[in-house]
């Protein structure tokens, strides 16, 4: 199985709180393998099997959907 590694830019993160309500959204997806989430950089870390699923659909997880007032954008790597 080839993994591939997702960089995220994470909006609306203030706290671990929010660390972690991003961390359980993105890990509840499927096809994400593991998840890595850095508060102080603003940044994400997703581990995914690209054939269950493609980058840009992290972007529309559930956790980044409203009323949810965080949202993601991908880092070119």
């Amino acid at each position: 199985m080839s993994e591939e590694r997702v960089k995220l830019r994470i909006y609306g993160m203030t706290c671990n709180d929010c660390v972690n309500t991003v961390s359980r959204g993105l890990k509840n997806q499927d096809g994400v393998l593991d998840v890595k989430i850095s508060l102080k950089d603003g940044t994400g870390e997703v581990e995914i099997d690209p054939v269950k699923v493609k980058p840009e659909e992290l972007l529309k997880n559930k956790v980044f959907e409203k009323p949810s007032h965080y949202k993601a954008t991908l880092v070119d790597q």
